[in-house]
């Protein structure tokens, strides 16, 4: 009894928790104090609930403390509850939460995903457009040189058909030549039985004139 009494002394609480309870085992300072202690290493309240170890012992703390509310100051028991309602309700909040974050974080990385496949699309549509306005300058130049090669093909079409004209006239005027040349030949025939006679009485008269000169009388 005399350590009762030096208990009440000391430490209300825990003497009106040994007198309740006949002084079992557990203790409901000791548990406030782990709850206290739990609480105060936890800085960060969603690593707490994230933390399955640190959330199963704050929620077995809180339901022995709730079993047993009765041995609690009323100021106690009042903390307790109002922990216990928050805890719960956070932990369906936290619970909601992490889905809405994961949800957000699948949506970040859909969208880095989507980003990648925009730029890989855009490069892709810069070398597109290169090789085709290359190709489409190439054409051009092509369509020129083809324009050029038929305005020369053209030129030289008309060379050709001068060629051809020139070639057919000048095929007329052999063709009348060759008639003037038979005819020629054939008078030159028909007129050597003449030509030679001609000659020849040409030839007679020289000597003859000759003769007369060699000839001539002494006078």
């Amino acid at each position: 009894m005399e350590d009762i009494n030096k208990l009440i002394e000391e430490d209300p609480l825990l003497a009106f928790e040994k007198l309740l309870t006949g002084g079992k085992s557990f203790s409901i300072r000791t548990l406030l104090q782990e709850l206290k202690t739990l609480m105060d290493s936890s800085s960060d309240l969603d690593r707490l609930v994230s933390n399955q170890e640190s959330k199963l012992k704050f929620i077995s703390l809180l339901r022995v403390l709730n079993h047993h509310q009765g041995l609690l100051p009323s100021n106690v028991k009042v903390f307790v509850e109002n922990v216990q309602n928050f805890f719960n309700d956070y932990i369906i909040k936290h619970a909601t939460s992490q889905q809405v974050l994961k949800k957000h974080n699948q949506l970040l990385d859909l969208k880095t995903n989507l980003m990648q496949k925009l730029w890989s699309v855009k490069s892709t549509q810069a070398h597109i457009d290169g090789e085709f306005s290359t190709a489409n300058a190439q054409i051009h130049e092509l369509s020129l040189q083809m324009d050029n090669l038929e305005k020369q093909r053209d030129d030289l079409k008309s060379v050709v058909n001068k060629c051809v004209v020139q070639k057919e006239k000048l095929m007329d005027e052999c063709t009348e030549w060759a008639r003037e040349s038979k005819e020629l030949l054939s008078a030159l025939v028909s007129m050597e039985v003449g030509v030679v006679k001609a000659e020849l009485v040409g030839k007679l008269a020289t000597e003859d004139f000759a003769n007369f000169k060699s000839s001539f009388p002494t006078f």
